[in-house]
């Protein structure tokens, strides 16, 4: 059974953190009863200095993981792997961002059409100017689930760290994303597949917390501030919510799912459990050169490691699926 915080300590902490970064009345400029307004103001203003992703070394990681080189990453390799020999292919990229992995698909020779889609606007218009070059990309601002595409439209549909934003995963696969994928197309996930609204397991935060307690204080200050990250809670339900309703609504169902409609071709586990909370707002000290820095980060990768070997968990999975024959 999911363990489950309504309210937590870690959401005063965070609300505090973030007053302190840009202002009360900022934050409540970006509030919106809509829930729907609620994700857009979110992805519109995205900010990556502090997130765990920002660090080189953890987008190698996640290569060596997927790929087995930390240098290659997923849309070469399954290009290489997958689609060399093919041609005219056509790809939907759903969340699409700022458009980076439909860009490298579309620099594949196999690929003639790729196609980007977003919610957040101003995402999407960056993605415009980086793509403005390329005939075979275009990108969209609307709702995947409402956009007005063919039945059989596309060969690949991707989704990057988008599909734990929808909820029913079971019935958006049988009912939307199989109907637009051609006899024997395929689905693409580099995903979270964690709990659900990001409620960790009791056994992740002793873990992370653990560790988080080992990382000299100076390398445990928040973004913009001198104020040390002492301990890791489980997000508020409300908060997670309040903030972005369509954040992990239905991870816990996203494997399961895909194993019911698709044959797995590959996947992967990225890993990542560890990494994601405990740098959450102090990432920016491990993305230098610094030896020290660089000496703890790769502690913290052999730790995550030996997490991951004693449970077998991965909230992060990378996979490629193949359309059944009905």
């Amino acid at each position: 059974m999911t363990e489950r915080t309504w309210l937590s300590k870690g959401d005063f902490i965070d609300l505090y953190h973030k007053i302190r970064l840009k202002g009360y009345f900022n934050l409540l400029s970006h509030f919106s009863f809509s829930g729907q307004a609620r994700v857009r103001a979110k992805w519109n203003h995205v900010e990556g200095e502090s997130d765990f992703w920002s660090i080189a070394e953890v987008r190698q990681r996640w290569n060596e993981k997927c790929t087995g080189h930390p240098d290659l990453g997923y849309e070469a390799y399954l290009c290489a792997k997958y689609f060399d020999n093919l041609s005219g292919l056509s790809l939907l990229s759903v969340g699409c961002g700022s458009g980076s992995r439909e860009q490298r698909f579309a620099g594949h020779k196999a690929f003639s059409r790729v196609v980007g889609i977003d919610v957040a606007e101003n995402q999407v218009n960056e993605a415009r100017k980086k793509a403005r070059d390329l005939n075979n990309v275009s990108y969209l601002t609307g709702d995947f689930r409402t956009a007005l595409f063919d039945k059989g439209s596309f060969d690949v549909i991707l989704f990057n760290s988008s599909l734990h934003h929808f909820k029913a995963i079971d019935q958006l696969l049988e009912k939307r994303v199989k109907p637009l994928l051609k006899e024997g197309g395929f689905l693409v996930i580099f995903e979270y597949v964690g709990p659900d609204r990001l409620q960790w397991t009791s056994e992740q935060l002793r873990f992370a917390n653990k560790l988080l307690a080992s990382i000299p204080s100076d390398y445990r200050r928040r973004w913009g501030t001198r104020i040390v990250k002492k301990r890791i809670y489980r997000p508020g339900w409300l908060r997670m919510h309040l903030i972005d309703p369509s954040e992990a609504v239905d991870s816990a169902s996203i494997l399961p799912a895909i194993h019911k409609h698709f044959k797995i071709i590959e996947e992967r586990k990225a890993g990542s459990d560890i990494l994601h909370i405990l740098l959450k707002d102090i990432a920016h000290h491990f993305t230098s050169d610094d030896p020290e820095s660089q000496r703890i980060l790769q502690r913290l990768f052999d730790e995550e490691d030996r997490y991951m070997a004693e449970t077998g968990r991965s909230d992060y999975i990378f996979g490629l699926y193949q359309t059944q024959p009905v």
